[in-house]
């Protein structure tokens, strides 16, 4: 059973406009994302100067967001080591079509930033990884493709964000670590 609740994504947007944050919550939300499958130590100090870094200018969040994000990195943890993967913390399907996609291509971007920020060597990603990384650059250049609110452009969007999911899944899967598990002494024979 979840030790924290799923993200509200109105809530938390309010919250982060209230304490006139440089980000909004959905890039908070890809900024962590990105630093879990990034390889951050799972802590609850080691995530949090990288994230200042790239949401807030380098500075401390006030307590009730620090509080949030903490929940959130929680969440994304929890999400990703129960391998059910994480949903995107994006504006609700009564959203315009336009805003889901210009919300996604803000994650895809905080996503690869906090990526980035802890995983350094690519490179040495299975090819299956690089390539995906690739596809998650390119879902950041996609929003003037959807020009009408329409069914073939809502299923467009809908691949592209299970996409993405399937990637941040597979990102944690190579560079993501998991806590240490206890190691069981040797049985005597």
């Amino acid at each position: 059973m979840s030790k924290t609740t799923p993200p509200n994504y109105t809530a938390l947007a309010d919250l982060m406009e209230q304490h006139e944050l440089m980000a909004t919550a959905v890039e908070a939300h890809g900024v962590i994302c990105g630093l879990v499958c990034g390889g951050v130590t799972l802590d609850d100090k080691s995530w949090l100067a990288p994230f200042n870094d790239l949401v807030n200018d380098g500075f401390g969040l006030p307590a009730q967001v620090r509080q949030a994000m903490s929940e959130l990195y929680q969440n994304a943890i929890e999400s990703l080591m129960a391998q059910k993967g994480v949903e995107l913390l994006l504006p609700g399907d009564d959203a315009p079509l336009d805003e889901r996609i210009d919300a996604l291509v803000d994650w895809s971007q905080a996503f690869l930033a906090g990526f980035g920020v802890v995983q350094q060597e690519l490179s040495k990603a299975s090819e299956e990884l690089q390539e995906m990384i690739q596809d998650i650059a390119n879902i950041t250049q996609v929003s003037d493709e959807f020009d009408q609110e329409d069914d073939e452009n809502e299923a467009a969007f809908l691949v592209l964000y299970e996409h993405v999911k399937l990637g941040v899944m597979m990102s944690f899967e190579e560079f993501g670590k998991r806590p240490d598990a206890p190691v069981a002494p040797p049985t005597l024979h």
